[in-house]
């Protein structure tokens, strides 16, 4: 199931489909800075909605690479667990 996972989401990485939403992010983040730059009355109310917006863009660029980073994680940890079972296993026999 894991290893599904992972080439589902390695796929998606590098899919033309997911370069396109992750330049519509990056350019997101780009206009909030700039708009947060260049609007010194902004009340801190205004800025901190901006940080919110900016955090999450931010979050949903770069989601492919956090998830496949924890599944690789969890699979590594499955495999060193069965592989640590199968050689017990054979000890004992």
């Amino acid at each position: 199931m894991s290893k599904e996972k992972i080439r589902a989401l390695k796929d998606l990485s590098n899919s033309p489909g997911w370069t396109i939403i992750k330049d519509v992010m990056n350019d997101e983040i780009m206009a909030l800075s700039l708009r947060m730059a260049r609007t010194p009355e902004m009340t801190q109310q205004e800025m901190d909605f901006i940080r919110g917006a900016i955090y999450a863009a931010d979050g949903l660029a770069n989601m492919p690479d956090k998830v496949l980073l924890k599944l690789e994680g969890e699979y590594s940890l499955d495999e060193s667990i069965r592989f640590g079972r199968s050689t017990e296993e054979n000890l004992n026999v």
